[in-house]
C-alpha cells in the first residue's frame, strides 16, 4: 500500500518546526494528523484528537467554529477568527487534493493572534482615553478661559489683600455697602464679588448707573411704573430693576449723580426695602441686597447739601476703598498678564511681550485705572506687528513718562545703563536697606508695602537671600 503523506517522516518533521499549528481531516472531517504546534494550542495529546470527528471536537469545546465543515460546506479556502481554551486564534482552511491518493484533505492552518488581538484591543482603547481626555483637556482648556474672563478680582498687593479680606468678611451678610474708589478702578467689579460671595450669588445682579440714565428716566428704570401713568408709558406697565433684583442684589453704580429730588425714595428702599412704581398707590415690599459706588467724595457733598445725609449714613455702614492702580503697583504685571491671556485668545493671536513693555507699564501712573490699562493691553493684541511686542508698540504718554522718572532720578552712569537696569539698581538697593533694618522677610515686605513673596523673589532676583 502507498505511503500516506502525513505518514511521511519528512513532512512531519518539516510541519512539527512550524510556529502556526496545522490540523489536517480526511473528506469526511475525520482528524487523522495535527503537528505539536496544534496540539500545543488545543491543549490535548494527539491520542485525544486522532480519528475524531471534528462535530464532536468542536462539541467538546476544543475549537469554535469548525474551519474544516466550513470548507467541506463550501468547497473552498476560509479564514475565520476562532477561539479556543480562552484564546483567539486566525485560522485559515485549504481544500487540498491529492491526486496520487486519489482523495481530499482539509488542512487548517491555525496562528496564535491573542497577544495581537490584546495589543490592539489596547491601542484601541488607549486611543479612545487619548480621545476622551483630549476633549477632556480642551473642555478644561475653555473652562479656564471662561473663569479667567469671569475671575473679578486680581492682584496680590498689600492693599489689594486688605480690600479681599473686608470684602469675604462682609460678603455673607446682607449689610449695605459703599464702595468708593477713583474712575476705573473696578467698583463694579468688587459688587460682584461680593455678589459672587454671599448667599445671594444664585440670585439677580442688577446693575444701573445713575449718571448714564437721563434724569427723567432714572425713576421709572428703578421702580418701574403702572399701566397708564403718564404718556407714552407702555400700555401693560413696566416693572423696575428693584423689582427685578428681588432675591439678590442691587447695585447703584454712580450713586453721586442720583438727582436730590429721586434720593428720598432711595432712602426708602435702602431703609424699608421698599417702593412705590410711578402711577401706583401701593407700596411693593422685595428682597433685596444694596451696594452703591461712588468716585465722589458723598461726606463733602452732604456738606453742601448736593446729597441727603440721612440716605449717607444708610450707604455707608460699610464702607469699602477699591484702591487705585498707581497704589497697588505690584498687581500691574498679573493684570497685564491675565488681560493679555484673554485678549489674546480672542483674537487669535500668538504675540508676546517684551519684558521692559511690562517694566514701561508698571512705571505709568495709569489715571485710568484699570479700565484704561485693559483697553491699552487690547490696543497691543490687536495692533502687533510682530511676534514679539516691543516697548516701540507703546502710546507716547507711557513713554514720555518713563522718560521723566527717569530724568528725575539721581545720575547713576546713565551711559552704561538702560532704564530697565537704571530702576533695578535702585530697586536692589531699596531691598538691600530693608534687609538689613528688619529681622524677617515678613516684616521687610510690610515696610515696603508688598507682598512677602514679592519680597523674597526680588532676595532671590539680586542674590540677596542669604
Amino acid at each position: 500500500m502507498t505511503e500516506r503523506f502525513i505518514e511521511n517522516k519528512h513532512f512531519q518533521h518539516v510541519f512539527n518546526h512550524l510556529k502556526d499549528g496545522i490540523f489536517i481531516t480526511d473528506h469526511h472531517g475525520i482528524a487523522i494528523w495535527a503537528n505539536n504546534m496544534s496540539t500545543k494550542q488545543l491543549g490535548v495529546p494527539r491520542s485525544e484528537i486522532i480519528g475524531k470527528h471534528v462535530a464532536d471536537l468542536e462539541s467538546n469545546g476544543l475549537f469554535t467554529p469548525s474551519m474544516t465543515k466550513i470548507v467541506l460546506e463550501r468547497r473552498d479556502s476560509v479564514t475565520k477568527v476562532q477561539e479556543s481554551k480562552g484564546r483567539q486564534y486566525l485560522a485559515t482552511g485549504y481544500l487540498v487534493n491529492i491526486p496520487e491518493e486519489d482523495t481530499e484533505y482539509i488542512l487548517v492552518q491555525v496562528k496564535d493572534i491573542t497577544e495581537t488581538v490584546r495589543a490592539s484591543f489596547q491601542l484601541e482603547k488607549a486611543e479612545v482615553l487619548i480621545q476622551k481626555y483630549w476633549e477632556e483637556l480642551n473642555e478644561l482648556k475653555q473652562k479656564q478661559r471662561k473663569e479667567k474672563k469671569k475671575q473679578l478680582i486680581i492682584g496680590k498687593s498689600k492693599k489689594h489683600e486688605e480690600m479681599i479680606d473686608l470684602i469675604k468678611r462682609v460678603a455673607p451678610v446682607d449689610t449695605t455697602i459703599l464702595l468708593y474708589g477713583e474712575t476705573g478702578v473696578g467698583k463694579s467689579v468688587v459688587a460682584k464679588e461680593i455678589h459672587h460671595l454671599s448667599t445671594r450669588q444664585e440670585q439677580p445682579f442688577i446693575q444701573i448707573n445713575c449718571g448714564a440714565i437721563p434724569e427723567s428716566l432714572l425713576e421709572s428704570e428703578l421702580f418701574g411704573y403702572k399701566k397708564g401713568a403718564f404718556t407714552g408709558a407702555n400700555n401693560t406697565g413696566k416693572i423696575g430693576l428693584a423689582e427685578k433684583a428681588d432675591g439678590g442684589t442691587l447695585f447703584l453704580d454712580e450713586i453721586a449723580e442720583l438727582p436730590l429730588h429721586l434720593q428720598p425714595k432711595i432712602l426708602q428702599l435702602v431703609q424699608n426695602k421698599s417702593f412705590i412704581p410711578i402711577g401706583s398707590t401701593e407700596t411693593k415690599q422685595v428682597d433685596i441686597r444694596i451696594i452703591a459706588a461712588t468716585n465722589q467724595n458723598l461726606s463733602d457733598m452732604v456738606k453742601e447739601k448736593r446729597f441727603r445725609e440721612d440716605l449717607y449714613y444708610r450707604l455707608n455702614v460699610v464702607s469699602i476703598e477699591t484702591p487705585a492702580l498707581k497704589d497697588r503697583k505690584d498687581d500691574i504685571p498679573r493684570l497685564i498678564y491675565h488681560f493679555f491671556e484673554i485678549f489674546s485668545a480672542q483674537y487669535h493671536k500668538n504675540s508676546v511681550l517684551d519684558t521692559n513693555v511690562v517694566d514701561y507699564m508698571q512705571n505709568y501712573s495709569w489715571p485710568g485705572n484699570i479700565r484704561e490699562l485693559e483697553n491699552l493691553v487690547e490696543f497691543l493684541v490687536v495692533t502687533a506687528k510682530s511676534d514679539i511686542i516691543e516697548t516701540s508698540a507703546l502710546p507716547d504718554k507711557i513713554l514720555n513718562e518713563n522718560k521723566q522718572l527717569k530724568s528725575s532720578l539721581p545720575p547713576l552712569n546713565p551711559e552704561s545703563f538702560t532704564l530697565t537696569d537704571y530702576l533695578e539698581e535702585i530697586e536692589r538697593d531699596i531691598i538691600k536697606k530693608a534687609q538689613q533694618e528688619h529681622k524677617s522677610t515678613r516684616k521687610a515686605a510690610k515696610s515696603l508695602g508688598i507682598t512677602q513673596s514679592s519680597y523674597v523673589r526680588r532676595l532671590k532676583k539680586y542674590n540677596l537671600s542669604s
